[in-house]
């Protein structure tokens, strides 16, 4: 809970506005006068020409905070290498970003080597609203031995993915989503009616049941797998075991597989990495794609939301409803060096980001840059509704996830319409993550094997058919156990045991 509610809109503004133009003295207005805090971070988004160390947002939170920050930053893809470079040499700084897919890795590399701070007995103290305003999920997942090493980047929404499906050839087909599209046999007629029936009324077989990436980027083929219960891990005959070694996995990739052979699937998949797939999306020749509920990339392409249909999951063979699955609730984590120089300033200032100011600067901007006030009530400008929410979300580093409070709804509202916000109420619905897989610690001595390449590799020769499925799965399972597969199972297991099951 936030310490004031935040519909406590009025006085707050003013004191926003006052900060922002004021030129009354204080301590923290003093530059000078502010502590430094440095840190190390990736902010690969669009800066308007300006630079990370100054520019209008930046300014605006060392006055409003009362710290002096300086970023470290690369926003290229050498940004983990510069992290282990400079953790490795202990060259001075006080906190970093560890980044997203190896954020647990990270941690539990830099944590047992003794470069991370500990930071259980400083959170009360120094930062009670992030303790509040988080949920425990979040926090288990920036643990080390049971202790926190880091501070999390909490999503806002449960996962980024939703399925869409185009709203005109619902209607051309006569398919009612809300009726028609209960189980996997219901999504593959609807699929395959997509491929097969002239969806859009052209005359022309031109059109595809699904458009999807490669399995290794963004899951955008994994819509599905949780609906054949092949998405989390399971306790199976006293193992704890990954879901691709699952026989509902290879059941998942059967029914891919023959997506891809009758021509659902789009066939170049795998090579739909980068733009490619919006390209194609934009041809308005695919019927369905999964991907971030925020649109950003489909409405660069000068198309509609409204032209879309959200659609949860088909339901497990079992009734049961199934989930989008997100890799964690965090998008990354903040941790603070060993030798951070002031912690107390950092604390602070990740803890801003949960106070009501820190929350409208998150979501509206600026007053005068990004928003006015008309009767009392914040209205983000045409130009500026969405704009730079990614910057300020990575020059905080952590936000405030609780979006429901007054007046962030109303700002997430202009920014992303009606619609736009009824997509986030799904993706917070019905999305999910893979608990076990998610909550087994990161063992350090796997870090040999390369078990992620040799899930891709099969899936994808599973997927268009290189292989035959039934005929190869025991064999892959075989490679998987024996490439460091039955260490990693047995490690897992032990932990489920002695730990997880205990709960």
């Amino acid at each position: 809970m936030l310490r004031k509610k935040m519909a406590v809109v009025p006085a707050l503004l003013l004191l926003l506005a006052g900060m922002y133009v004021s030129c009354a003295k204080s301590a923290k207005d003093s530059p000078e006068e502010r502590p430094k805090i440095t840190i190390l971070t990736s902010i690969n988004v669009d800066t308007e020409g300006t630079t990370v160390n100054d520019n209008d947002y930046i300014n605006y939170i060392r006055q409003a905070v009362g710290v002096d920050i300086q970023f470290i930053n690369d926003g290229t893809t050498n940004y983990r290498q510069k992290m282990n470079t400079m953790l490795a040499s202990n060259e001075p700084f006080d906190a970093l970003m560890l980044m997203a897919n190896y954020q647990r890795i990270d941690l539990t590399r830099w944590a047992s080597e003794g470069m991370l701070l500990e930071l259980d007995e400083y959170l009360p103290k120094h930062a009670p609203l992030l303790l509040s305003s988080l949920k425990q999920a979040a926090w288990e997942v920036c643990k080390y031995n049971g202790k926190t090493f880091a501070v999390p980047f909490q999503r806002y929404d449960s996962t980024p993915y939703m399925a869409f499906l185009r709203k005109d050839w619902l209607d051309n087909l006569g398919i009612n989503p809300a009726t028609d599209l209960n189980t996997i046999d219901d999504w593959y007629r609807m699929l395959k009616r997509f491929a097969t029936d002239d969806p859009d009324r052209n005359g022309v077989s031109d059109t595809y049941g699904m458009i999807s990436t490669d399995s290794g980027a963004h899951y955008t083929n994994w819509a599905l797998q949780d609906s054949f219960g092949a998405a989390r891990a399971k306790f199976v005959n006293e193992e704890l075991l990954p879901n691709y070694i699952l026989p509902e996995y290879r059941e998942w990739l059967k029914f891919m597989n023959r997506l891809y052979k009758e021509k659902i699937l789009d066939p170049e998949f795998i090579e739909n990495g980068g733009g490619k797939m919006w390209e194609k999306i934009a041809t308005r020749k695919y019927g369905m794609f999964y991907y971030f509920w925020g649109m950003q990339e489909y409405l660069s392409k000068g198309l509609s939301r409204d032209e879309l249909v959200a659609v949860p999951p088909p339901k497990q063979a079992d009734g049961s409803e199934a989930q989008y699955l997100y890799t964690s609730p965090n998008r990354h984590m903040m941790a603070l060096t060993a030798n951070c120089g002031n912690v107390e300033a950092v604390l602070k200032f990740f803890n801003w980001t949960c106070t009501e100011e820190g929350a409208v600067f998150l979501y509206a901007g600026l007053e005068g840059k990004d928003y006015d006030i008309a009767n009392n009530k914040i209205v983000i400008r045409p130009d500026r509704r969405g704009k730079n929410l990614g910057w300020r979300q990575l020059t905080l580093g952590v936000e405030q996830p609780n979006v429901d409070q007054k007046p962030i709804k109303s700002i997430l509202t202009q920014s992303f319409g009606d619609l736009g916000m009824e997509h986030l109420a799904m993706a917070t619905k019905y999305g999910g993550y893979n608990e076990l897989e998610l909550y087994c610690p990161v063992f350090e001595e796997l870090s040999q094997y390369d078990f992620e390449k040799l899930v891709s590799e099969f899936t994808d020769k599973a997927i268009t058919g290189v292989i035959n499925i039934d005929a190869e799965w025991d064999n892959y399972v075989r490679n998987f156990r024996r490439m460091g597969g039955d260490r990693k199972i047995e490690l897992s297991t032990k932990w489920y045991n002695e730990t997880y099951s205990k709960k």
